[in-house]
């Protein structure tokens, strides 16, 4: 028996394949609708449409056989995706690469295949689509010329699935986007005004006197922590707008990332006398938005120093399998309690509490990194002790250019 040729572009052929993410997926009728019209054409008992994988040969759609797969180095289809016309073998007892082999000798009873290979869009040969019969036999040329078209079907049928889920996903990142739209727009109306009304308020107080030094200190960090929340909110809703007007994946080094965004909290933390280590002890590549990534960072460490006095923040990576990685912002500070916890955790749930020094929020940061990891595919993981400290995880997959 001879075992099926590798084609010269296999590693790019099979990336094109994985990209197509039609590998086991389920029966459609426009497939087995296409086979059935091969096998009424040819008049034969079986007709497939397959696709070849590293080491097997997948059926989409069937008809005639019972079996889903076979392996590749048996399959006729494996030799057919060699060349870019029909291949046609008519008594395969009688031909010396396929005499002995197994879908000769034993069932399917193999005698006769026509193959025509499946081109993609960007001209890789994916499989074929291929009638098949347990007697020798002969197809003439109106019957190849038909199986030249519904090959052709099959292929557009490809393409033109691939391009429905890409739109599927467009118009649910799309929808989320909206809700997202809607949620701020909510946020906004109560969160914008809880600060502007309280300096307002201060200020406009009959016990304050603009005169008296005691006054105007006690007033100093109010106004302070009030302009922070308003600054932390309109900061917020910046990078959100910046960020959802373009999502796009690239390859992100993550410790230069994290060493980044580190940089920016340097003062809070020798404020409050915290030991700040974004030290990473791998140089792990991810696949990220790197404008959500760095946003997503930017508030747990943020979140983390908020809590935390007299003590530490660390961010650590660890590989957790083969094309994943997790990522963790710890503290030792005040941990939350469980009550707090469990709201926290419901994700359409919008918590705001004071830090250590009544640092103010709005809960929108949090918000926004869940609905920033839903993008990603991904969610936020949230452990928490209360008086030991808190961690927030999350997992991205590592990057891959294949």
């Amino acid at each position: 028996m001879q075992k099926p040729g590798i084609p010269t572009n296999e590693e790019e052929r099979l990336s094109e394949l994985r990209r197509l993410k039609i590998l086991d997926s389920e029966q459609e009728k426009d497939f087995d609708e296409l086979v059935e019209l091969a096998s009424l054409i040819c008049g034969v008992p079986i007709s497939l449409v397959t696709l070849i994988d590293a080491n097997r040969q997948w059926f989409k759609s069937k008809k005639g056989i019972s079996d889903n797969s076979t392996h590749r180095d048996v399959s006729f289809c494996g030799h057919a995706i060699n060349g870019d016309d029909i291949f046609i073998i008519e008594n395969a007892v009688a031909d010396e690469r396929f005499f002995d082999n197994p879908l000769v000798t034993a069932d399917p009873n193999i005698r006769f295949y026509a193959g025509m290979p499946l081109k993609s869009e960007n001209g890789y040969n994916l499989g074929t689509l291929c009638v098949i019969d347990s007697k020798p036999k002969k197809i003439n040329e109106d019957q190849v010329r038909a199986l030249k078209i519904l090959s052709g079907q099959a292929s557009k049928l490809i393409e033109l699935r691939d391009k429905k889920n890409e739109l599927e996903i467009n118009n649910q990142k799309l929808e989320s986007l909206n809700q997202l739209n809607n949620r701020i727009t909510s946020i906004i109306s109560h969160d914008l005004k809880g600060p502007i009304n309280s300096l307002r308020a201060y200020l406009n107080s009959n016990y304050i006197d603009a005169d008296s030094p005691e006054d105007l200190s006690q007033l100093f960090p109010l106004v302070k922590n009030n302009l922070n929340s308003l600054n932390e909110l309109v900061e917020n809703l910046l990078e959100w707008s910046r960020s959802t007007n373009d999502v796009n994946f690239i390859q992100v080094k993550i410790k230069d990332l994290v060493i980044e965004v580190c940089y920016l909290f340097e003062g809070n933390a020798i404020e409050k006398n915290i030991e700040l280590n974004c030290e990473l002890k791998d140089d792990f590549m991810v696949e990220a938005d790197i404008s959500m990534l760095r946003f997503i960072m930017r508030n747990l460490i943020n979140n983390a120093l908020k809590f935390t006095e007299n003590g530490a923040v660390k961010v650590e990576a660890e590989k957790i399998s083969p094309n994943k990685v997790k990522i963790k912002v710890i503290d030792s500070g005040i941990g939350i309690p469980k009550d707090l916890l469990e709201r926290i955790k419901l994700k359409d749930k919008k918590v705001s509490t004071k830090g250590t020094r009544n640092e103010k929020g709005t809960g929108l940061g949090l918000q926004l990194v869940r609905e920033f990891l839903s993008i990603h595919k991904t969610e936020l993981n949230i452990e928490s002790e209360e008086n030991k400290g808190s961690t927030f995880s999350f997992e991205l997959p590592l990057f891959s250019d294949k």
